[in-house]
């Protein structure tokens, strides 16, 4: 959606005007010692000039709109955000009281991307906006992109640019953005300790009036994004229920495979009634996936494996997409090790997953690469409440690690700068009196979904008629798809330089790529069958069997060459993009 917005806020003159972007207007204020210029789509911006406020805003409120927000504002002043319900990023000004505000929702569904520097602070909801990318590369954000995947711990692709954190108010100041936090984690301290089934009652109507609340705020084409497992059929009874007409989709390879996630979405779709498009998750074209995820993504989000299908999903004209991401789900047994914690998120908990660059890179690369993640990972653990001094453990720390690594990080940023392209993204499950509801009961509940579980067999007993899924059934055999192109693959990288050749020089790439060998059967069939046997040592009866699955993680070729390319055409050094949302095509 073209709502995103980029201020520049200077003590001393404005300098020189900014490249034209299109529909993008620019506009100016001062506010207190501040110089503010910025540009924003005209519906992002929002006034009240007989007070003297204005507010950029990118995202949904829910029960109230921008005028809302301003009245919280005169209420309640820099406490506001508190008081309200949405998906949202904003940039407050206030001329009379000389105050400027920069404000993330609670789970930080919209980054702001900030940095300070002497006189000046630039703000954006767009990781890649020109004055941010003229930065020199961030050997921390390189690391964690190259090693996890995404961004962490508020880093970015450049030196100086930080993500601000979720549930915070960043007050603008001479030293730069203050944070306030307004929304505190307080989750394990269980207060409610009512029998299960009343708890279940109550879950079963909070899902309702969040699914409401967002069918309610929703335009006219509405769409959700149909898996097979638990939570998205969950959001289509409940989308069903609300009386309105909406449509759903799934994405898949060519070759669907009997109970992919597809496949089961289809069948969901038809036994709710509800016209369903299956999109085309990957089309062949290997470096026009790469330049999806370079466009959409920015930087600031993982890779999306079925980016060719957010293309293709752009003819359906959606107006809002619903998704089910949520924070009900915890492993089956409390987690002891760090290192559990961190795998748990999806967080190789050291290094020795690219251990095998060692010899390829030179050492002292090698050792920033390395260094940078372990203070990370330090980082991390500090942020989630477990730094020195201090040992939440258990389930009070994935859940911490679940909101600030795992969902802040990876989930909603891959949803913001994919689907948010395109419509308004909704996340009925992450619903504010969700999230209280979640910090007031006993965690142990929330163990593999099982109150959520149970809530949605009660909100409908023939939910579960359609069997889970037992695959996705559109990841490409991407080691495979790097094999049959690697010579255009190559012929890319040789085109064009970047800043990321100081630490991954092209060389690299060559012998990695050219080394990339098919995976022989045996190997696939042996992979397959740790597979299975790992769902089902995660099962209650497999942990009381045989114990606790190990969890592994490893980064591969593969997937580091994906990630190496993206980076690589990303920061190429050519002329910077235009700083308004990229054309789909």
């Amino acid at each position: 959606m073209r709502t995103d917005f980029f201020a520049s806020l200077d003590r001393s003159d404005p300098p020189a005007p900014w490249p034209e972007a299109p529909g993008f207007a620019p506009l100016a204020r001062t506010v207190g010692p501040w110089q503010v210029r910025f540009r924003a789509a005209d519906t992002a911006v929002f006034g009240r000039p007989e007070a003297g406020l204005l507010v950029l805003l990118k995202g949904s409120l829910y029960g109230t709109g921008p005028g809302g927000l301003l009245d919280l504002y005169q209420r309640h002043g820099a406490e506001f955000p508190r008081h309200l319900e949405g998906s949202f990023a904003a940039l407050l000004l206030d001329e009379r009281a000389g105050r400027v505000l920069a404000v993330t929702d609670r789970t930080g569904s919209h980054a702001l991307y900030a940095a300070h520097e002497g006189e000046r602070v630039l703000i954006s909801t767009r990781p890649d906006w020109t004055p941010l990318r003229e930065r020199p590369l961030s050997v921390a954000g390189v690391s964690s992109f190259l090693t996890k995947g995404n961004l962490t711990t508020g880093l970015s692709l450049y030196e100086g640019v930080s993500t601000l954190r979720r549930a915070c108010v960043h007050e603008l100041s001479p030293q730069g953005l203050c944070a306030h936090g307004y929304w505190p984690l307080n989750m394990g301290e269980a207060t409610d300790l009512r029998p299960s089934a009343e708890l279940e009652a109550e879950l079963v109507e909070l899902l309702r009036g969040a699914a409401q609340r967002r069918m309610a705020a929703s335009g006219a084409r509405p769409f959700l994004s149909l898996s097979g497992g638990y939570d998205s059929r969950g959001l289509l009874r409940l989308m069903a229920d609300s009386g309105r007409e909406f449509q759903t989709f799934s994405y898949a390879l060519p070759r669907r495979a009997a109970g992919s996630d597809p496949q089961v979405a289809a069948r969901l779709a038809a036994q709710y009634g509800v016209q369903h498009t299956v999109l085309q998750a990957y089309r062949g074209d290997l470096p026009a996936h790469l330049r999806r995820n370079v466009a959409w993504g920015g930087g600031g989000a993982p890779l999306c494996d079925e980016a060719d299908a957010w293309a293709e999903f752009a003819a359906l004209n959606p107006s809002d997409v619903f998704v089910g991401d949520h924070a009900f789900d915890l492993s089956g047994h409390p987690l002891t090790g760090r290192a559990d914690q961190f795998l748990r998120q999806k967080v190789p908990p050291s290094f020795e997953v690219l251990s095998w660059l060692r010899g390829s890179l030179p050492e002292p690369t090698y050792a920033a690469l390395r260094d940078s993640w372990n203070a990370t990972l330090e980082t991390m653990r500090v942020q989630a409440g477990a730094g020195p001094g201090r040992c939440p453990g258990g389930y009070q720390l994935e859940v911490a690690l679940m909101l600030d690594v795992n969902v802040a990080h990876s989930l909603l940023p891959w949803r913001d700068r994919y689907a948010g392209h395109l419509a308004e993204v909704h996340l009925p499950y992450l619903d504010g009196a969700l999230l209280d509801f979640i910090g007031r009961i006993p965690l142990e509940l929330l163990a593999r979904k099982m109150l959520f579980r149970r809530a949605l067999q009660q909100l409908d007993p023939q939910l579960m008629q359609v069997p889970l899924a037992r695959s996705l059934g559109y990841v490409p055999d991407w080691k495979l798809e790097l094999i049959r192109q690697r010579g255009v693959v190559w012929e890319a990288v040789q085109a064009q330089s970047s800043p990321l050749d100081e630490l991954i020089p092209p060389q690299v790439i060559h012998g990695l790529l050219m080394g990339l060998t098919p995976t022989p059967r045996g190997v696939v069939w042996r992979a397959a069958a740790r597979q299975t046997l790992g769902r089902l040592r995660r099962t209650p009866l497999g942990i009381r069997l045989l114990g606790p699955a190990p969890m592994r993680k490893t980064v591969d070729t593969a997937t580091f060459l994906r990630r190496v390319l993206v980076l690589r055409e990303l920061t190429a050094a050519r002329p910077a993009p235009q700083d308004s949302p990229p054309a789909l095509v």
